[in-house]
């Protein structure tokens, strides 16, 4: 996986700012290589902040490059080009997550039930701090709510993710993983027995 996070710093004279951000977060809906799209609204008072944050999650590099040249998001280059708004930069790839093994870990013996038992997991924390939760869900339909962000691993398994507003259906299997943003919520659909971890992201 590819994260291309873009930081926009806006001119004084600029005034579509809600525009740009719808935009912005109308790429999601409109360009299917796009696993993952997160707008932030900076809100640091310093000479150093820039205004608007864009985070887009990509399954490798040659996807980002077909990303760069799509047909929906070549208009919102040109836009911000024509509005004289500044732009940075970075692309690296998501180090890959999970491990066989946890190495200095506090696990909580006491497993925590969802939707009458049909899902399951337990706490683990690690030696810096970091919370995480392994467990299994069942077949089935299940609505989750967040309040930090997750990153949500599928260990093995088959389930369909949508997030609310949005049209799409997202399938994982073993091995793949789908991030989640903070206060919001999606719907999960278990197709075969699953096993996932989810890191929580402070």
């Amino acid at each position: 996986m590819v994260k291309h996070i873009v930081f926009f710093k806006l001119p004084e004279t600029f005034t579509q700012k809600d525009f740009l951000i719808e935009k912005l977060q109308n790429l999601k809906n409109d360009i299917d290589l796009i696993k993952g799209l997160e707008v932030g609204i900076n809100f640091a008072n310093s000479d150093r902040a820039f205004d608007i944050s864009l985070t887009v999650i990509l399954p490798n590099k040659e996807a980002l490059q077909e990303y760069a040249v799509h047909p929906k998001h070549l208009p919102v280059v040109e836009f911000i080009k024509s509005n004289n708004i500044e732009t940075k930069v970075v692309d690296y790839e998501i180090a890959k997550q999970g491990e066989d093994e946890f190495g200095n870990a506090t696990i909580v013996k006491k497993a925590t039930q969802y939707f009458e038992g049909q899902v399951t997991s337990r706490t683990i924390i690690e030696s810096d701090g970091t919370r995480k939760t392994l467990g299994v869900m069942m077949p089935g339909r299940y609505t989750f709510n967040t309040e930090l962000a997750e990153h949500m691993e599928i260990l093995s398994g088959d389930v369909e993710i949508e997030f609310p507003d949005e049209n799409n259906k997202e399938r994982y299997k073993d091995g793949e993983y789908f991030e989640v943003p903070a206060n919001s919520s999606f719907d999960i659909k278990v197709n075969t027995v699953t096993d996932y971890c989810c890191t929580y992201i402070e």
